[in-house]
């Protein structure tokens, strides 16, 4: 891995946890839509920086949910609970930001926000040990 693939991996790997970050904000304030949209981007920097350390750069969502589920996840390089959760947050997602009089409510979002940190500590263990491997 170059240099130049380095630096785009660690950077998406700070635009996940400035979007966690953001999610815990929005939670704090009430606003539950954003901080699903904000939780679904925190996972979704995350899964391509991992996509990023074999090489892969889908240019779709729905690419990046089908590169992590063949690749990562049916493999069992990734926990089929991160899976899970990404599929659901991608889904959720599309439904708070684009329809209408739709809101999510703060247990779920609570619970979204604890599966979150640990499906992104799990994601970046891996892409460390993939850094640490090439």
């Amino acid at each position: 891995m170059n240099d130049a693939e380095i630096t785009l991996i660690s950077y998406r790997m700070d635009r996940s946890k400035e979007a966690l970050s953001a999610a815990r904000l929005m939670y704090e304030k009430g606003h539950y839509n954003d901080a699903v949209n904000r939780l679904y981007y925190s996972c979704f920097y995350a899964i391509i920086a991992l996509l990023a350390t074999e090489g892969v750069h889908p240019s779709k969502h729905t690419a990046v949910r089908a590169f992590l589920n063949k690749n990562w996840i049916k493999t069992g390089k990734l926990s089929k609970e991160t899976g899970r959760l990404y599929n659901t947050l991608f889904d959720r997602r599309e439904k708070g930001d684009y329809g209408d009089y739709f809101r999510f409510n703060a247990e779920d979002v609570a619970d979204w926000l604890k599966r979150v940190e640990k499906a992104i500590e799990e994601i970046f263990q891996v892409i460390e040990k993939q850094l640490s491997d090439s």
